[in-house]
């Protein structure tokens, strides 16, 4: 492990060992909806098989345009109608409520129809037009291609698909590779869609790769392990509590299952995203737990591929043990070392200038500023005048904004568990009601 997680994680550590012994005691539904569009409306959209720039495209009303890097176009009216010089690839009449525009939507095709032969030929063009031949980054239509079919008035067919090679000078990708590419985008959209993130998020996830740094990549696999600590350290706790008598602790149900749920959510779509396994990582040192592609209800909780992590899991779980007052003080401690963790990583991911990830460690920041002063409130009311605060510098920030938008409601004291979704016991079964 790199050296500056492994101490940002010991000085916690130490932290919550000294503490211990002081103790007295989101296709989506979403997705095929369209957006309404009037003449004063302008409705914008993303062309994709990834993100597919320097496409022709004109509105209904005659205004015309190229897509941009991010394969964004935007018009006032629809249809509107994409091009690659007077190649006509398709037209489309609506607008998905997530904006994206695949190959299957222009030509009027559900987003499952990826094996039509229209699509897959399309898609092949596509990404052998890419100036890079790295369609993962996004697919920018070279110069050349367009240029081939200048003085052109053809429209798009599966049949004619060598004819069109032949004419840019292109060497296909085999039709398994666009298959491939295609459906790991489709699948890709549609895991954001049902994650239901905010939508400054979900804009941001969809835009083309960045080069990420070996850093940026175990920052991604660190913060995913550190978001899961928090919502399998906050369920354990409540179910602990409840099941000894001492009562619900509303604030660690409801920002699991409400808000730390979604920040899983999140790095699982950023690693998803760029591809990402156990050997794109350095960090890990503990057997892979194929957590990638599985839903946060069916994780193993409180098992971890970083050691640090599971060490410091069994150390912050033993102290919320010991009564309701540490079981709160623990939330203290572990959203604020979030804030610190994230405040270093989001400098970190600017150095990749993965903006994308900025985005969404700027949400997952926020949310723990939420839940800090949920924390900090529920000690409060429970009579500790100082609140985190009583915990030491370490854990006063009276400087934390407390109006932010990281979480769904942030006032989680006043929320009742059984307004939520049961808990789980790490094996995908649910607990509570049903």
């Amino acid at each position: 492990m790199k050296k500056i997680q492994t101490n940002r994680v010991i000085a916690l550590s130490l932290a919550s060992a000294a503490l211990i012994l002081s103790a007295c005691g989101s296709s989506s539904d979403d997705a095929t909806s369209t957006v309404p569009t009037t003449a004063t409306t302008i409705t914008s959209g993303q062309l994709v098989d990834n993100y597919v720039a320097n496409v022709d495209y004109i509105c209904a009303d005659g205004t015309t345009g190229v897509t941009d890097e991010n394969g964004s176009f935007s018009c006032t009216t629809l249809p509107v109608i994409f091009s690659i010089g007077g190649l006509q690839l398709g037209k489309i009449k609506i607008i998905a409520q997530d904006r994206q525009v695949f190959p299957q939507d222009l030509l009027d095709l559900n987003r499952t129809d990826i094996n039509n032969s229209d699509v897959l030929a399309m898609a092949q063009f596509l990404q052998s037009s890419d100036d890079d031949n790295n369609p993962r980054n996004g697919i920018r239509v070279r110069a050349t291609v367009k240029n081939a079919f200048q003085d052109t008035n053809l429209s798009f067919t599966a049949q004619d698909l060598d004819y069109y090679a032949t004419e840019a000078n292109l060497t296909l990708v085999t039709q398994d590779a666009a298959t491939r590419h295609l459906k790991q985008t489709v699948e890709f959209v549609e895991d954001v869609n049902n994650a239901k993130l905010p939508t400054t998020v979900s804009g941001s996830l969809f835009t083309p790769q960045s080069t990420l740094t070996q850093e940026a990549k175990d920052t991604l696999s660190y913060m995913g392990n550190e978001e899961r600590l928090a919502h399998d350290v906050y369920l354990e706790l409540y179910n602990y509590h409840v099941a000894n008598g001492d009562g619900e602790i509303v604030e660690l149900f409801n920002i699991a299952t409400n808000s730390e749920t979604t920040h899983i959510e999140t790095v699982q779509s950023l690693i998803n995203k760029y591809d990402l396994n156990t050997s794109s990582f350095s960090n890990i040192d503990l057997p892979e737990l194929g957590y990638k592609d599985t839903t946060v209800a069916n994780m193993t909780m409180g098992t971890y591929d970083i050691a640090a992590i599971q060490n410091l899991h069994d150390a912050l779980l033993a102290k919320g043990k010991e009564s309701k007052q540490a079981a709160l003080e623990v939330g203290c401690m572990v959203e604020v070392t979030d804030i610190e963790d994230l405040s270093q990583d989001i400098q970190r991911v600017k150095d990749s200038n993965a903006t994308d990830i900025e985005t969404a460690f700027e949400f997952l920041r926020n949310g723990s500023y939420s839940h800090y002063w949920s924390f900090d409130k529920g000690l409060k009311d429970m009579g500790i005048t100082d609140g985190c605060c009583s915990l030491g510098e370490t854990y006063c920030h009276p400087e934390y904004p407390q109006d932010t938008k990281g979480s769904a409601n942030s006032d989680y004291s006043n929320m009742q568990p059984s307004d939520q979704v049961a808990p789980h016991d790490g094996t995908g079964a649910r607990k509570g009601r049903q």
